[in-house]
Formats: structure tokens, C-alpha cells, sequence
């Protein structure tokens, strides 16, 4: 430990030579690379917020550094998932051209790649065999890009690894079951000479159909999204090319209405969000869009703007930014961002209703933007959700930010921001338990931009809180919502504390073959049943006090039950059928 500590500080200091002792602000280029201007020190606003700070500390063992990329660093930040069912979350992710799995602080295992690993990895089950799988996508060298499926220790997964003639695979991949037979699908873009290609793929990595792969007209340079956004009860592919926005059906023809494409809103990185904001059933598509008429855009299931929207993004600044959706004192929340281009306090961040109106306190107005990971969790415990996001700025030692801010709009929680020594710009936090030890852990990745220099590095960093890692605390944990990177999110879970007593709810038995058994001390008003990747499959209502459920049809798999009670609240709850 002494030796890596003293390995730590010789590499600081080495970084600190070559500082140019200036603030800095990173903005991204159409190409994936970034530009670095020097700025003035910024005029910092102080807050109006009051609370004690929460007990957050540097991980023992941490920062860890790698050798990065000299020119394309890492997007999204890391995964967290606990693949060797210990409890506890290994830690996943690539750094230029290897990819890497720490466990219990240690490496546990890696990989090399062909081409670069910038974005998450995507995990699930894709066999149904109870063992997590992870898939990455590679490119942007000169290396053959390939699409790669590990199983949980490392070994490729047969029919694997893919490429395509060697073209770039950008983004993450998405995961989903899309027909319903509990092995999940592979949906992944690739890049060609100013037009792509986007792959619906079997666990086995052949093809879903002669029907795919679709080609796009332009760069499909977005992380896709699967979901039934019009309720037929059959999922569809969200994907933006760099002019327009598309959703396809399962035998890859353009949906009615789609595609989305107002002739000066562009779309790169900006990740499509997929979630029902009115309880109809059906699925909004939330996205952001740079261009001539940057925008935040909340589209219906036929690819209209909804009521209330679009909004631009202030001063027309470009954004590649993925919005977070979360579920807040009963109605949905969506959060957007931007970044900012000099020393000046602008805003920021945007906390939407669906109606398009902001929430009070927002937007927040500080210096330094963000297009990075927004995550959301009770971080200082008291009972109210904390923002936790990256910045797009540095300051003159070096150090980037991690901030967290009162989702009630009272300002920047105390001890924030965390400061590690690196850009957090285009990460963030990815929030977890790496040590199984029931508390909330903050996982960031940071690099360092050293411009005309063939040497740049990746650092490791995780935090510990005191806060419980559950999903009552943990509202948005990772890049899109969830590990299988597929968008598609399931809101209802409540995290006011005041307006109703929780029912308290049994489900037994769990697993189960056959029948479900549900009860409660409160009348229940309904009831859904969901599959792992958010598919709605069957509904039930006037449940009263209890309700037996027939699950025989249902294939063997994970499942997710929505109950609302009569109260308003709703919690949601695991099911597993087996055989």
C-alpha cells in the first residue's frame, strides 16, 4: 500500500509540471474528441443550504490509474454489478483499448480489445442461465471495432466476439427482451463512412431476422433504447441517426409518424429516454439535441412533440447530454443539462415536470455545465433525494468536480463538491456497494487531458457514504437508468416519506412455479407485471386486501410487479418463476 500511495504521489507531482496552473473548460467535438480552452478563475455562488455534511471519505486503496487514449476518452462513466453473488458490486469498465473488472479492490480480471472501449458496458442474463453476461463495443482507432460478450469471469461467450467488415461499434449496447422468451436481444449501431447500420442480434450473435441489420441515412451515434411506446404490445427500437430520431417495429420497418426531424436539431451521445411521464400506457422518448436549435425534446408514441414542449437549451449552447428521469414526490422528474463555455454562472441543470414547467429552485445557476451522468440518491439521509453530477471544467491544480445538489431546490449539499485530481467531464458517479457492506458507494472515473502530449491517464476513484444502498435511497444509479442500457424505465416508486403510511406488502412464494400469492394491510387498488427490461405483459385491478396471481403461462425468468394501493403509493417488487 505504501508503495502504491508513493507511486500516487510521484505521478501528481509529474501532472502538476505539465499544468498550466489555469482553469479550463472542456467542450466535445462532433468527432468524440475534446477541445480545451484556458478560462479566468470563476466567481463561485455561495448557497443558502444549511444542512451538516454527510460522512463521505476516499476509499481506502483509491485513486487507481491506467494509461488512457491521447485523444478519445471514456463517456459515461463505469458499471457497478455484482456479478459472483457475494453482495457486493464488482467494479467494470474500459480504458482505451483493455477492459477491466476490480473486485474487492482488486483486479480480478481483464481483457484486451480491439479498438477503443469508451462507453459502459451493457449487463444481463442473455441465455436465462442465472450468470450475468457483460457486452462492450469497441472502435475509434485503427483497430478492427468489434462487439464483445463476457461471461461473469471473463471468458467469451460462443459466437463471440462480432465485428462488422472492422467498422466502428459507438455507444453502448442495449439489452432487451423483445419477444418475450427470456433470453435477451443485442441492439448496437455501427459507422460507416457517414452512415450506419443498426444490429438487432440473438444471444448467440447471429442475426434476429433477414430483416436486420436496418441502414440509416446518417451516423447512428446514440446508445438505442427498446420499449412498447405505443402499447400494441410489441417493443420498439429507439435510435437517433445525427439529423433524425427513429423507432422501429420488430421486423425493422420505420413506425407511423417517425422519424423525428425538424431540419437544424442534431442528435450525437444524447441517449433516448423511454418511460410512461402520464400513466397512460404508453411511452414518452426523452432526448436532447444539439445543432442550429439545440433542444430538450418529450415526444409521444407517433414522434410529436408533447404538450408544453420543446424547450431550447439557453443561448443556443449545444448539448450531448442524456437526460435522467426519476419519480419525485409522486409525479415524474426529468433532468437535463448543458455545459458551459467560459467562467460565467449560467444554468445548468433542469428539473422538468412533464408538463414542461421547472421545478422550484431550478434551474441551478453556477459556472460549469455538464454533460456527463446524472445520478439521484439520498446521499446525506435526510429523506430527500441529492442530484450528484460531473462538471465540464477544472481547476488550476488539476482537480475536476463532483457535485450534489438538494433535489428541493435549497442548493449544493455540504462537503461538495468532491474534488479528484482529473476531468469528470462527460462521466460522473455511478452509485453502488463495492463491498457489500449495505452503504452507498460513489464510483467516478476521471482522466487527464494533456494536450499534444502521447501520454494521458485514467484514474479510479470510489467514495463511501453513510447512506443505505437500497432502492428506496437510490432513485437513478448508472448511465440510462439501469445495467442494460436499454432506456426503458419504470416509474413508481415513491420517495415522499409524508404522504401516506407504506402499505406493507408480502408476496410468497418467491420463487415461485405456478401461483403468486399478494397481501397487504392496505386495500390495494391495481397491479403490473413487468419483464426485467420493463415490458409491461399483464395488469390487474380492485385487488382489495389480497389477490392470487396465475404465472403458470409466463416463461421461467425474473419479473418486476408494480403495485399502486388505494393511498397513491406504489412499490415495486421482484418475482422470480421457476420451473
Amino acid at each position: 500500500m505504501k508503495y502504491r500511495q508513493f507511486i500516487l504521489i510521484l505521478w501528481l507531482c509529474l501532472q502538476l509540471m505539465q499544468s498550466t496552473a489555469q482553469w479550463r473548460i472542456g467542450q466535445l467535438q462532433d468527432d468524440g474528441s475534446i477541445a480545451v480552452n484556458s478560462i479566468q478563475s470563476p466567481s463561485h455562488i455561495a448557497d443558502n443550504n444549511t444542512r451538516s455534511a454527510p460522512a463521505i471519505k476516499l476509499r481506502e486503496g483509491y485513486p487507481v490509474i491506467f494509461a488512457a487514449d491521447p485523444v478519445f476518452k471514456n463517456f459515461r462513466n463505469v458499471s457497478l454489478a455484482d456479478l459472483d453473488g457475494d453482495g457486493a458490486d464488482e467494479i467494470i469498465f474500459g480504458v482505451a483499448d483493455k477492459f477491466f473488472v476490480f473486485r474487492a479492490d482488486t483486479l480480478w480480471w481483464s481483457r484486451q480489445l480491439s479498438g477503443l472501449a469508451r462507453f459502459p458496458a451493457a449487463i444481463g442474463d442473455l441465455e436465462n442461465d442465472g450468470i450475468e453476461d457483460l457486452v462492450v463495443l469497441t472502435g475509434f482507432n485503427d483497430d478492427p471495432g468489434q462487439i464483445y460478450a463476457f461471461n461473469s469471469r471473463g471468458i467469451d461467450k460462443p459466437g463471440w466476439p462480432r465485428d462488422f467488415d472492422g467498422r466502428w461499434l459507438i455507444s453502448s449496447p442495449a439489452l432487451a427482451d423483445i419477444d418475450g422468451d427470456s433470453r435477451l436481444e443485442i441492439i448496437c449501431s455501427d459507422l460507416e463512412s457517414g452512415f450506419g447500420n443498426v444490429h438487432l442480434l440473438r444471444s448467440d450473435g447471429n442475426s434476429y431476422s433477414g430483416n436486420w441489420p436496418v441502414t440509416l441515412p446518417n451516423v447512428p451515434a446514440v446508445t438505442p433504447s427498446v420499449g412498447d411506446i405505443d402499447g400494441d404490445g410489441d417493443p420498439e427500437v429507439i435510435i437517433a441517426s445525427t439529423r433524425e430520431i427513429y423507432a422501429f417495429n420488430l421486423p425493422g420497418n420505420v413506425k407511423e409518424g417517425w422519424p423525428f426531424n425538424n431540419g437544424v436539431t442534431k442528435f450525437s451521445f444524447q441517449s433516448p429516454i423511454l418511460t410512461d411521464l402520464e400513466g397512460d400506457g404508453l411511452l414518452e422518448t426523452i432526448i436532447e439535441g444539439h445543432g442550429d436549435w439545440p433542444l430538450y425534446l418529450n415526444l409521444d408514441a407517433t414522434g410529436q412533440h408533447k404538450e408544453g414542449w420543446p424547450k431550447p437549451v439557453p443561448q443556443g449552447q449545444w448539448t450531448f447530454h442524456t437526460p435522467t428521469v426519476i419519480q419525485y414526490e409522486g409525479s415524474p422528474v426529468i433532468l437535463t443539462g448543458r455545459p458551459i463555455s467560459d467562467n460565467t454562472a449560467r444554468p445548468m441543470l433542469f428539473a422538468w415536470r412533464p408538463d414542461g414547467s421547472l421545478l422550484d429552485g431550478f434551474p441551478i445557476v453556477k459556472t460549469g455545465g455538464l454533460e456527463g451522468l446524472i445520478t439521484v440518491a439520498d446521499i446525506d439521509q435526510d429523506h430527500q433525494p441529492e442530484i450528484i453530477f460531473p462538471s465540464n471544467m477544472i481547476d488550476s491544480l488539476g482537480h475536476g468536480f463532483i457535485h450534489a445538489y438538494e433535489l428541493d431546490g435549497s442548493g449544493e449539499v455540504p462537503g461538495f463538491p468532491l474534488k479528484p485530481y482529473g476531468w469528470t467531464f462527460l462521466n460522473g458517479a455511478t452509485l453502488g456497494d463495492v463491498d457489500g457492506n449495505g452503504l452507498l458507494d460513489l464510483a467516478v472515473l476521471t482522466y487527464t487531458e494533456n494536450e499534444g502530449s502521447a501520454h494521458d491517464s485514467a484514474l479510479l476513484y470510489v467514495y463511501e457514504t453513510d447512506a443505505p444502498a437500497n432502492d428506496e435511497s437510490v432513485l437513478w444509479s448508472t448511465y440510462k437508468g439501469n445495467n442494460l442500457r436499454n432506456g426503458n424505465i419504470v416509474l413508481g416508486l415513491s420517495t415522499s416519506r409524508t404522504i401516506h403510511e407504506a402499505p406493507q406488502i408480502k408476496l410468497f412464494p418467491n420463487p415461485t412455479p405456478d401461483y403468486l400469492r399478494i397481501e397487504s394491510n392496505h386495500s390495494l387498488h391495481s397491479l403490473e407485471i413487468f419483464t426485467s427490461t420493463g415490458h409491461k405483459i399483464s395488469s390487474y385491478t380492485d385487488l382489495s386486501f389480497r389477490k392470487t396471481i396465475n404465472l403458470t403461462t409466463l416463461p421461467v425468468g425474473v419479473y418486476m410487479i408494480k403495485i399502486n394501493s388505494q393511498g397513491g403509493q406504489a412499490q415495486m417488487h421482484k418475482i422470480i418463476k421457476d420451473q
